[in-house]
């Protein structure tokens, strides 16, 4: 395996090539399309072309995700860093993107962080797919030690806009009610979906200062008690609360996948994490913030709360377009 020859000028940040249709790789790209300072060229590799646009500022590639494809467009497009959003679970699938990256000479990668902290391993056990994520880490950390490619891997925490619209974090703003697990005083990591996009821009900004890095980098740090009182606020309603064990959802989460129901039983695995404090996930996450390393800023609760709201009153889902 080549290396690739690793310039340091953030200047030679340029073209941008994005892996993967879906929510995150849209928040990057409206993250870095809006950079007034730095003028990029963008690029979105997809499955298959959706009736939804990026918009005209960025080109969209259809490619089937294999070595072979995605060599022909490392070649074609020569982009000086890519973001993967996709297949963040499978460290097959990451390997081969980043050893089709390091064969063709590209020398930044990010890989498809931008959530839970996959270097936490007490989660591994719960949630799978971190597992798959750190062994992505483990394998850039190894490469940026040879000097074969540049990295650097996000972790902004859950998308507080998404879980609470879905209802994941057990809110139900139509019923305007929520299902607490714990005491609703446990802190956990969280960011909007919007957030995403600003931290990629901010990496690609900040490249030479951050290289090489886990980082770090939520939104906010708070509570589902908090998180209902905003939404309180926000209503102007009393919502009704329901109170109910860690324990018992970890144990119904595993049921449901014995049974057969996985992705039931992982939606009550992944909020089990936010309220269990025995597994200190949101210890890294405020001993290590990497905001001010990224030139960055927090965000308010109350403004992703209201957003929330608004969208979910104009058509029943989060992103409603409204300017």
């Amino acid at each position: 395996m080549m290396g690739a020859n690793v310039p340091g000028n953030i200047d030679n940040i340029r073209r941008v090539l994005v892996l993967g249709d879906n929510r995150l790789s849209t928040s990057i790209l409206s993250g870095l399309s809006s950079n007034p300072s730095v003028d990029l060229e963008l690029h979105l590799a997809v499955h298959q072309k959706s009736s939804s646009s990026p918009g005209s500022h960025v080109s969209v590639h259809t490619v089937d995700f294999t070595a072979e494809s995605l060599n022909a467009l490392f070649h074609e497009l020569s982009p000086d860093i890519i973001f993967s959003t996709s297949h963040g679970g499978s460290f097959d699938q990451q390997k081969s993107i980043i050893d089709t990256a390091i064969s063709v000479g590209i020398s930044r990668f990010v890989p498809a962080e931008f959530g839970q902290d996959s270097q936490n391993t007490a989660l591994h056990g719960r949630l799978p797919p971190l597992r798959g994520r750190w062994q992505c880490i483990n394998y850039l950390k190894e490469l940026g030690d040879k000097g074969a490619i540049e990295w650097v891997a996000p972790a902004t925490g859950i998308q507080l806009d998404q879980a609470i619209i879905s209802g994941n974090i057990g809110f139900d703003l139509k019923w305007q009610s929520v299902t607490v697990h714990g005491t609703g005083n446990e802190e956990f990591a969280a960011s909007s979906t919007q957030w995403n996009g600003k931290v990629a821009t901010a990496i690609t900004s900040n490249w030479d200062n951050v290289k090489n890095q886990y980082l770090y980098a939520p939104g906010m740090i708070t509570t589902v008690n908090t998180c209902l009182a905003a939404l309180q606020n926000a209503t102007g309603q009393k919502w009704e609360r329901g109170d109910n064990d860690v324990e018992d959802m970890v144990r119904e989460g595993e049921r449901r996948i014995e049974r057969g129901f996985p992705d039931a039983g992982m939606f009550l695995l992944e909020k089990s994490v936010l309220c269990d404090e025995s597994l200190n996930t949101v210890g890294p996450f405020r001993e290590k913030d990497a905001k001010r390393m990224l030139g960055m800023e927090g965000e308010k609760l109350e403004d992703v709360v209201k957003k929330v709201v608004h969208d979910f009153k104009h058509d029943g889902k989060g992103d409603c377009g409204c300017g």
